[in-house]
């Protein structure tokens, strides 16, 4: 069950939240929008009051009747300790919109990943993924799942844990998410990442059964390839269809009921004619 709150931000000086850097390699989907180059205060992404969290919902922001309808472009800014990344939107008339609706914005500590719940006003991107390699940002996803619904996945830098914040402005419509290092604390392991496909769960290390694959894959796929490894063996060979859809990454899960106990492979991408793996993510478990 989500919570919904808004948060109204008065006075909000728009220089301070514009990104000083744009990411170094993105996969658009439409006309590209202007960057932003010019480098705002020193670590703008730690002013304020507003506390950063390091897992669960950071963030329950927007509006009904929002005139969002696109997302047209997301930015990443790097300061000495902290990164930002900022998410704009356009109205169905190309303008930009003037408010968003409502959103949910977690972190899922497991994973080291900023996950951002779109609500279904929202109907298309410009944008599919942002390559930052950044200390803390790692890469940007926008996903749509199986109901054809968006949301951004946000990848913290591998081993870094990270604790964030969020905040939306209004007219334009922006959601800017700060990003700084978490207190010390276990390392996440990560989402295992491909240029084909994601895995987001099981992380590295033991899953019990039973357990759920989520994963999601470039766009354009119209199939993937799901498979578990046991001792050079192949326990588990799903294939998975997709929509095809080209404007962003696809997601998809797979339960998994039960099967072979030890060290495990989970691999999910493309195979040839034969099964055999060809592009894809992989993830090390041990199955009890």
């Amino acid at each position: 069950m989500r919570w919904w709150i808004t948060i109204v931000v008065a006075g909000l000086v728009v220089g301070a939240c514009s990104p000083v850097r744009e990411a170094g390699s993105s996969t658009t989907t439409g006309p590209a929008p202007e960057t932003t180059t010019t480098q705002p205060p020193a670590d703008a992404c730690l002013g304020g009051d507003l506390p950063f969290k390091s897992e669960g919902l950071i963030a329950a922001v927007g509006e009904a009747g929002a005139d969002a309808a696109r997302i047209s472009q997301i930015r990443w800014a790097r300061g000495s300790e902290c990164e930002r990344v900022v998410v704009s939107f356009v109205a169905d008339s190309g303008s930009p919109a003037s408010s968003l609706g409502l959103t949910g914005v977690s972190i899922l500590a497991f994973a080291g990943t900023v996950r951002v719940d779109l609500p279904p006003s929202i109907t298309d991107t410009a944008i599919a993924d942002m390559l930052t390699d950044g200390e803390l940002v790692d890469r940007t996803y926008v996903i749509r799942d199986g109901e054809g619904e968006l949301s951004i996945d946000i990848h913290g830098a591998g081993g870094v844990p990270i604790a964030a914040r969020a905040v939306l402005t209004s007219s334009p419509a922006t959601l800017v998410i700060d990003f700084a290092r978490a207190p010390d604390q276990a390392d996440p392991i990560g989402a295992a990442t491909s240029d084909t496909a994601v895995i987001v769960s099981p992380t590295g290390g033991e899953a019990l059964y039973p357990f759920i694959i989520e994963s999601y894959a470039q766009p354009g796929l119209d199939a993937v390839r799901l498979q578990i490894e046991v001792d050079g063996a192949i326990v588990e060979d799903r294939a998975i269809a997709l929509p095809g859809y080209a404007s962003a990454w696809q997601r998809f899960t797979a339960q998994i009921e039960d099967g072979p106990s030890g060290a495990a492979t989970i691999f999910s991408g493309t195979a040839d004619a034969n099964g055999r793996p060809l592009a894809g993510a992989r993830v090390s478990v041990l199955l009890p």
